[in-house]
């Protein structure tokens, strides 16, 4: 599985959006060889562009799940909230870190 945040670098909400992922992957001991958090800058590089415009992004953040090379989930223009993905990733948990 992969997650992939579309976005710029001076962009709060594609920064909040990072870090809402890799809290959330640290909280529920998300196994990272399993699942792939990715952050492309639609701004400054050309494979970010190239993969934004793959995905047809057209609003920032924009934030897909991927599995097995299909979209599960797609939230565009905003930030997700932890319990609009945390289904997803249940299969990938270990025990919770309090």
């Amino acid at each position: 599985m992969e997650v992939k945040v579309f976005g710029k670098p001076g962009c709060e909400y594609c920064k909040t959006t990072m870090k809402k992922f890799e809290t959330f992957f640290g909280r529920w001991n998300i196994d990272d060889s399993k699942v792939k958090l990715s952050f492309f800058d639609m701004e400054t590089t050309m494979d970010g562009l190239a993969e934004g415009a793959f995905y047809e992004v057209s609003k920032i953040p924009a934030t897909v799940i991927e599995q097995n090379g299909s979209i599960v989930k797609r939230w565009d223009g905003v930030v997700p909230l932890s319990e609009d993905f945390k289904q997803y990733f249940a299969q990938f948990s270990g025990p919770v870190n309090d």
